[in-house]
């Protein structure tokens, strides 16, 4: 009712439907961004290719800016664009592809390409020279690869991640898919009901990232 009252006064401030549904969208766009964070930014796309443009053309300047092309290589990575990540990581010093940090992103490169066991073999060489490397992100990122391929394994490094990090809604969540896939829907619920459990116990700063987790999670208990 409330949405509704609010649309019948900006259309009668505006005089135009249309122009009303908009300004709504935008309003609860606003809000989202600012309390809920559901929905995606719409300025991250463009300072995503602002930063790799500006990256680029420090390269083009000094090649070997291996501070840049690093930074770079994880902007590709955060666009989804593995390839050209995996291009500027080889093209690192070898000594600096042998840190943990270059052999991690490597190696998530090498998973998102469909290079299983070399992703594996390069995000566990990482874990190796720092086992709480990202907090155990890599342990996640692990298990989520190897989910649709090798469910066994990936229910290995769930459990690994979440030995070292038991506060990600995230980690819950996919958990309970596998279950799901597994054909355990009774674990697969109780995976999604630690979820919502673990969000409720969170700091305000955390839940904000959480929360799509969270929602998903509860879509998934009412079906």
């Amino acid at each position: 009712m409330g949405k509704f009252f609010l649309f019948y006064i900006i259309w009668r401030i505006t005089g135009n439907p249309i122009l009303a549904i908009i300004v709504l969208l935008m309003i609860y766009y606003v809000v989202d961004r600012r309390y809920i964070g559901l929905l995606p930014s719409v300025l991250n796309p463009f300072r995503k290719r602002v930063r790799m443009s500006r990256l680029q053309k420090q390269l083009d300047i000094n090649p070997h800016d291996m501070s840049a092309k690093y930074e770079l290589a994880q902007a590709y990575i955060e666009a989804r664009q593995p390839k050209r990540a995996l291009e500027l990581l080889q093209a690192m010093p070898a000594s600096m592809q042998d840190s943990e940090d270059v052999l991690y992103h490597t190696g998530l490169c090498h998973l998102s390409l469909g290079d299983m066991e070399v992703g594996e073999t390069l995000i566990l060489r990482a874990l190796a020279l720092n086992s709480r490397l990202h907090y155990g992100e890599p342990y996640l990122k692990l298990a989520t690869a190897f989910a649709n391929v090798f469910p066994a394994k990936a229910m290995h490094w769930f459990e690994q991640f979440e030995a070292d990090n038991f506060s990600s809604c995230e980690c819950y969540y996919r958990k309970g898919l596998l279950h799901l896939q597994l054909g355990n829907r009774d674990k697969a619920k109780q995976e999604w009901k630690k979820c919502l459990e673990i969000y409720r116990t969170l700091p305000n700063f955390r839940k904000r990232s959480e929360r799509r987790w969270v929602l998903a999670a509860r879509l998934k208990l009412m079906l």
